[in-house]
């Protein structure tokens, strides 16, 4: 008589430097009476992979019957490993979006990408690109709400 048992193996891959990004959005402010200027600055903290590039993300909230689109804006990749800041738009030209509310993510997404649309994009100033869905990126994407103040400006 033969017997016959079975074995489970079970492998975990474990890549060494693949841990996944850290973020973190330190401004503009949030929470009750909190309000950000049309044109504004978004801080944070970052520890990114090797290949890897910051963008910041910004839609305004649900509730207007205009299309839903995101804008990205590129981190410096010289300062997107520690501390960094890039300048944003909250629909600044358009003194009717004061008191809209507006959602801020940062993504951490590969730098091949992030070249690629620099150069079709071929501008310096504001959104990389707008879109009406995130890219593919790696880990969380910490966020916040923050509500646009009053005035209009061209940033």
């Amino acid at each position: 008589m033969i017997t016959l048992t079975a074995a489970v193996l079970t492998i975990t891959a474990y890549v060494t430097g693949d841990d996944p990004p850290q973020l973190t959005l330190t401004a503009p402010p949030t929470g009750p009476g909190a309000s950000a200027p049309p044109c504004t600055v978004v801080r944070g903290t970052a520890t990114l992979a090797e290949g890897m590039a910051l963008f910041v993300a910004v839609r305004r909230k649900p509730g207007l019957s205009r299309p839903k689109t995101i804008r990205f804006y590129r981190v410096d990749a010289t300062r997107a490993s520690t501390t960094w800041d890039v300048p944003i738009s909250l629909d600044a030209a358009n003194p009717e979006m004061s008191g809209e509310w507006y959602s801020i993510w940062a993504l951490s997404v590969s730098a091949e990408w992030a070249d690629f649309l620099e150069k079709v994009d071929g501008t310096t100033d504001g959104p990389l690109v707008i879109a009406s869905a995130m890219p593919p990126h790696e880990g969380e994407a910490p966020s916040i709400n923050v509500q646009r103040g009053a005035g209009q400006g061209s940033c």
